[in-house]
């Protein structure tokens, strides 16, 4: 993982004042707000039609059924510098889908709170909706309802936004995570398993993981979704967020800490085992 200087951000009302919304300016809770309604506000001032990138076309009414006791198998590479990381599999059966591959590891707390385990799994109900992710340790995260990661129809331009409760085992209090779902253009994309036509899906997450000396979790994860292939075929994910506890630049932005960078493409022939091994970007420092 490596540190990396956060965005500038302006200077805000005197300390111990609150806004209109009831929040301390600066805090957590504030910067949140900010970051949720400037993706709504987005939203709305395009009327929820905004093409990013790639090319006008139809849309995508439903995906095929899936096999029971089918699956399908993903190469996995660090995006950081382009390594193999090994493979992730993704069963299906008749009550929903289980995706398992290399460990994901999010930014660490900079010293302060317990650690958190690596992500490991992810499970999905029949309708491909993301029920709970699994970590190394165990744990899970339970989300309440499922998050709609491909909203179908998909149709270029589209997008939607999802508050859900995530519920995290040993939490008495469940977290609200917020998801912006953008379907972009049509895109022409190379993976092992060949060339597709496919529909980018950008997923903005706002984890409500905040604590006093760090902001929430945002994650980043895009889907190319092709037809032809009735399944997702490349997909990306990455997550920062900000340490309350590190100073500032001189620009007065916080350091911003960022997790694992992983890249998974459709691969039928790749085979071996899911490596254990770190996806870091090789050249950043640990957070302490």
């Amino acid at each position: 993982m490596r540190s990396m200087p956060a965005p500038t951000q302006p200077a805000g009302p005197s300390p111990g004042k609150h806004d209109a919304l009831g929040v301390r300016p600066g805090s957590p809770v504030r910067r949140r707000l900010l970051a949720v309604s400037a993706a709504a506000c987005g939203l709305a001032g395009t009327g929820c039609m905004t093409l990013e990138g790639g090319e006008p076309g139809p849309a995508v009414d439903a995906p095929p059924a899936v096999r029971a006791a089918g699956e399908r198998i993903y190469r996995v590479r660090n995006g950081y510098n382009g390594e193999l990381r090994g493979i992730a599999l993704w069963r299906f059966d008749a009550a929903g889908s289980r995706l398992e591959g290399p460990p994901y590891e999010e930014a660490g707390s900079g010293g302060f709170g317990p650690p958190v385990a690596p992500l490991v799994a992810r499970a999905f109900d029949a309708q491909g909706q993301l029920t709970a992710w699994e970590r190394a340790d165990g744990s899970r995260t339970l989300f309440d309802p499922p998050l709609r990661v491909l909203p179908f129809p998909l149709a270029p331009g589209q997008s939607m936004r999802q508050d859900v409760l995530a519920r995290v085992d040993g939490n008495p209090r469940p977290r609200r995570v917020v998801m912006v779902v953008r379907v972009g253009g049509w895109e022409s994309v190379d993976v092992p398993a060949g060339r597709f036509r496919a529909l980018r899906v950008t997923r903005d997450l706002w984890l409500g993981d905040f604590e006093f000396h760090r902001t929430e979790t945002r994650r980043l994860e895009i889907d190319w979704y092709a037809p032809d292939a009735g399944a997702v075929v490349r997909a990306s994910e990455d997550s920062s967020h900000q340490d309350l506890m590190m100073g500032r630049d001189r620009f007065g932005a916080y350091t911003a800490r960022r997790g694992d960078w992983l890249i998974r493409e459709l691969d039928p022939t790749a085979a071996g085992p899911v490596s254990p091994g770190s996806s870091r970007n090789p050249s950043a420092s640990p957070p302490g």
